[in-house]
């Protein structure tokens, strides 16, 4: 087997989402793929649109709800000469059948309308690849849902694991969202030997359940994007949600309630050194006095939206009480 590793962009590069491993990538009947989130993306021949996927492309991963992060390809594994196993409908030989979770039997072929349990296994070689992107990847952590990600798609397929989008619009849309990506020259190249085999997995699956993937955090994502509502557009890993009345008190998440908080800046807001008036402008502890960086942000306007969803009532009985202790 040789393997060939390609590092040159091409001109004119393009912009496609990569859906990962899970219960929404239909694998047409092989067994899937070993898929690395924020770093690789694995596929092969038989996938739709693995000839056009090139060094330089812009990548958006997603699941079947929302994408989850976005990066530049920097280098493109071409496994010659593989092998995999592709199970087919024991009746008319479809890969489109679904497995079941509640039902006997155990598989059901809507191509055909037949259920069975032990489908046809065959051989078949094929060419295989591996996106490598880590040196880029921004996570995204579902700021763009599936709707949004719909509309920057130039395929009208639900169903494609790769599937082209506008790069231009997923460019801005990403943009617009405060994920800022850097350029690929500013990422050192990964240009060495890559490993035949890697492992499945999500490297950086423990620091998203410290961040708090919880249905509040995830409201606060898509009303604000990844924008820290005091200091700018920041890295996922140090966005937290925050409060503007303590959780232990009302015991609801409300968005109107919430706004997203880097996390230095957080802790200041839970701390009563930092807070927020009724116009939404930002005011700071007179004991932070000597903290230039954190002086600096006296009289700075919230980064949000002017029709922003947010309690302003709230936000003015925090700054009250805040307030009163300095």
């Amino acid at each position: 087997m040789t393997e060939v590793e390609s590092a040159t962009p091409r001109v004119g590069a393009r912009a496609w989402s990569f859906l990962v491993a899970g219960d929404e990538r239909q694998f047409q009947g092989n067994a899937g793929y070993e898929d690395i989130i924020e770093e690789s993306y694995s596929y092969d021949s038989t996938v739709g649109n693995h000839q056009h996927v090139a060094v330089g492309d812009l990548v958006v991963v997603r699941n079947g709800r929302e994408a989850l992060g976005a990066a530049y390809v920097e280098a493109l594994q071409v496994l010659p000469d593989q092998t995999k196993v592709r199970s087919r409908c024991r009746f008319c030989r479809s890969t489109g059948f679904k497995g079941r979770r509640t039902m006997l039997p155990r598989f059901w072929c809507s191509a055909c309308k037949n259920a069975f349990d032990d489908p046809v296994e065959e051989t078949v070689p094929v060419t295989a690849f591996r996106a490598h992107y880590g040196g880029t990847w921004q996570p995204l952590d579902g700021c763009l849902d599936k709707a949004q990600l719909k509309v920057l798609s130039l395929s009208r397929s639900d169903q494609q694991s790769i599937k082209k989008l506008d790069r231009v619009r997923t460019l801005e849309a990403i943009g617009a969202r405060g994920v800022r990506l850097p350029h690929p020259h500013e990422v050192r190249c990964a240009g060495s030997h890559r490993p035949q085999t890697l492992p499945g997995g999500s490297r950086r699956a423990t620091a998203a359940v410290r961040r708090g993937q919880d249905a509040f955090r995830r409201a606060l994502v898509g009303q604000y994007g990844l924008v820290c509502a005091v200091t700018g557009a920041a890295p996922a890993e140090v966005l937290e949600a925050a409060h503007l009345r303590p959780f232990a008190e009302t015991q609801h998440h409300r968005v109107e309630e919430g706004l997203m908080l880097r996390s230095d800046v957080h802790r200041l807001f839970d701390s009563g050194l930092l807070a927020i008036d009724a116009d939404l402008v930002v005011h700071v502890a007179p004991s932070l006095a000597g903290h230039g960086l954190y002086c600096e942000l006296a009289g700075v306007p919230l980064q949000i939206a002017h029709d922003a969803p947010i309690d302003r009532a709230v936000v003015a009985d925090h700054h009250a009480a805040t307030v009163a202790t300095w």
